[in-house]
């Protein structure tokens, strides 16, 4: 299998090094009116599209954010914000980072975000997650702490993976963080980042058209996928807790952290 990086590659997305955590160095870029009129666009069919798909601990996070909706947010004020809620913080990157500088950051409580938004015509799809993704699909769940904790102890079981290990977190990674829904007593919720931040794999995932598994990790770890087209198989965790609990459990049994 190939990785999202050599995925991304293969239709010439440039992947990046090099990450700048202090946000007080990066200059905030000029967007243009139009630039802004995409981020409320999109912002505004997402919010319209999510409440009763979306899980609440996602919402939740998207009231204590308080992203603009009229306007593209600096990263700082965004970093600011999270930093109140789980000590995380955004680090800003060009573009896509490879894999194993984006696990670095997830180590140390850093969320590698770009600051360019993708262009009107990209409205429905772009090649290259850009800050809308970043920002309104991600950062707002790294509120909620269980979740954040997940997200951290990743990064640190990923920078002990090699091989077919490594290639099975990265399955891991797509079917939970970008592409995972969460069992509800109200039904199934949206919690990955890839879902929330596109208008039109929001019903789609939810709808007959998906094949709904229980997350096994062993089971996610061998699940192909590609990353440009709809997802078949979507794998439904019971919890936030359960996550968190069952994947130092997994990586404990791989060796990736200490028991």
């Amino acid at each position: 299998m190939k990785s999202v990086t050599d995925q991304y590659r293969d239709v010439n997305v440039v992947v990046t090094t090099g990450y700048e955590a202090d946000l007080s160095k990066v200059p905030v870029p000029h967007y243009s009116a139009e630039e802004h009129e995409t981020w409320s666009l999109m912002f505004k069919r997402q919010i319209e599209a999510l409440p009763g798909r979306a899980t609440p601990e996602f919402l939740a996070g998207l009231k204590r954010l308080n992203l603009p909706s009229d306007r593209i947010p600096s990263l700082k004020e965004v970093s600011d914000s999270l930093e109140k809620c789980t000590g995380w913080r955004i680090a800003r990157t060009e573009g896509l980072v490879p894999e194993r500088e984006f696990f670095e950051c997830l180590s140390k409580k850093l969320f590698p975000c770009t600051d360019f938004i993708r262009k009107r015509e990209e409205l429905e799809y772009t090649p290259s997650p850009d800050m809308f993704h970043d920002l309104f699909g991600h950062i707002p769940l790294i509120t909620h702490q269980e979740f954040a904790d997940f997200y951290e102890e990743f990064g640190k079981a990923a920078l002990n993976a090699k091989g077919e290990t490594l290639t099975k977190l990265q399955r891991i990674y797509w079917f939970s963080v970008e592409f995972g829904l969460i069992q509800q007593k109200e039904g199934a919720r949206i919690y990955g980042s890839g879902i929330l931040s596109s208008v039109g794999e929001v019903p789609y995932c939810l709808s007959e058209k998906v094949n709904r598994r229980p997350f096994d990790f062993d089971a996610v770890g061998d699940q192909y996928f590609e990353i440009f087209h709809m997802q078949e198989d979507i794998f439904v965790i019971p919890s936030f807790e359960w996550l968190l609990k069952n994947f130092r459990a997994y990586a404990a049994k791989n060796r990736l952290l200490a028991a």
